[in-house]
């Protein structure tokens, strides 16, 4: 078994995060492994897609050894920026796949510019350390492991390494549920009580995405494109200019009738541990601990510049402190001096999100067009989260049983959708 597939026994779920795939490494890897093992192929040829249009994948019936040897493989893929995240269920045989769409990349992009601008702007010594951000960094948990959206490493240049600090951690939930991402936060810092700041990004729809039923009369012939012997998809243009609602904060992206993207909120929240060394607590309130905004539908971002601007300060100091452990002697006076200032333009972020919308919308457009006009037909192994049927009853993934250090709730989205 592979090292990032080890876990504890008493837990069924094995959660954790891969590298992005390449399609066509996945596609070779297919061709390749393809000696009978049938569920292996069928994922590496979902994660194979060009245009991955789902965000949410579930496949039913794969056996814990075809998992560890789709893990194995997509492993071997190398590192790139968009990475799927695997959840797996030992007991029901579920393998749960979560891609991260163009919402989630607009929503954690700036995030990730900040912190990258912090340590190119740091006058640390890059003889002594060597800080990093790693998108693809495997952390081990008590249950299992877990791969953030980001992750700050600082290790030392010279001699072997033997100490790899984590003072940063950054992670973004689109499809995950609240309870999910806060619990893999909290997972982290128990796991990594060292960490300085660490930062938690909830992208949320008004509802649930439906694709709409090509039988149902009400369907515009527009939708269609083309001709009725010739279906074409529209283009992004052609498709977005057909829309039928104000492009403004809140409103349903609505086109032939049909919702195909409501964005509702983006929220932050932020933690900086605390001067007393204490770590971090996921549950705190408490605004001497934690900052919250929002920048969808609305924009109030002052507390969350303010905290990410502390807790980076602290990384700063870490800086100090792990280079004078490291070289005594060096004189670290212009970087324990150094300013550390957000400049990101929350304004911006907010406007981002509404191409971000069209994006998504297209895109589901696209695989409902591709669905009843397209040439190959829907794999009958794998479940559309976002176009199951009614009927069929969700898949729910067990968490991890083991008690907690605090009995108090677990932060949860704070923005509710006005009633009309």
């Amino acid at each position: 078994m592979p090292a990032h597939c080890v876990m504890s026994a008493s837990s069924p779920l094995f959660l954790t995060a891969l590298p992005a795939v390449c399609s066509m490494k996945i596609k070779g890897l297919i061709d390749k492994y393809s000696d009978g093992i049938e569920d292996v192929r069928k994922v590496l040829n979902y994660l194979s897609k060009p245009t991955l249009h789902m965000s949410r994948m579930e496949f039913h019936g794969v056996g814990a050894r075809e998992f560890e040897f789709i893990a194995g493989m997509v492993g071997e893929t190398g590192r790139v920026s968009t990475k799927p995240r695997l959840a797996y269920d030992y007991n029901t045989h579920v393998l749960i796949v979560n891609m991260p769409t163009v919402l989630h990349q607009v929503s954690f992009d700036d995030v990730r510019i900040f912190v990258s601008d912090f340590i190119h702007d740091l006058p640390y010594d890059p003889e002594i350390i060597c800080p990093m951000l790693d998108t693809s960094l495997m952390l081990e948990i008590a249950d299992g492991s877990i791969m953030p959206d980001m992750a700050m490493t600082v290790t030392a240049v010279e001699g072997p390494t033997e100490v790899v600090l984590i003072p940063f951690v950054a992670e973004c939930a689109l499809s995950e549920t609240d309870e999910h991402v806060f619990e893999k936060a909290e997972d982290i810092i128990l796991a990594y009580p060292d960490v300085i700041c660490i930062a938690v990004m909830l992208v949320r729809e008004a509802r649930e995405y439906a694709a709409p039923d090509y039988r149902d009369s009400t369907v515009p012939t527009a939708l269609c494109g083309g001709t009725d012997s010739d279906p074409k998809p529209l283009t992004l243009k052609q498709f977005i200019n057909l829309r039928t609602t104000p492009r403004s904060f809140g409103e349903p992206t609505v086109i032939g009738d049909h919702t195909w993207c409501h964005l509702s909120s983006v929220e932050y929240f932020v933690w900086v541990k605390r001067d007393d060394g204490s770590p971090i607590d996921i549950r705190s309130q408490d605004p001497g601990d934690m900052a919250y905004g929002i920048v969808m539908p609305e924009i109030d971002m002052d507390a969350v510049t303010e905290m990410l601007e502390r807790g980076l300060t602290k990384v700063r100091d870490s800086f100090v402190a792990f280079q004078k452990e490291l070289e005594p002697s060096v004189d670290c006076t212009a970087l324990a001096e150094s300013e550390v200032r957000c400049r990101t333009n929350w304004r911006l972020v907010s406007k981002r999100l509404f191409g971000a919308s069209d994006v998504t919308a297209h895109k589901r457009y696209l695989a409902w067009h591709k669905k009843h006009f397209g040439t190959g037909s829907a794999e009958s192994s794998y479940v559309d989260s976002e176009q199951a049927d009614e009927g069929e009853e969700p898949v729910v993934v067990a968490t991890s049983k083991r008690k907690r250090a605090c009995a108090s709730a677990l932060p949860c989205s704070r923005y509710k959708i006005k009633k009309s």
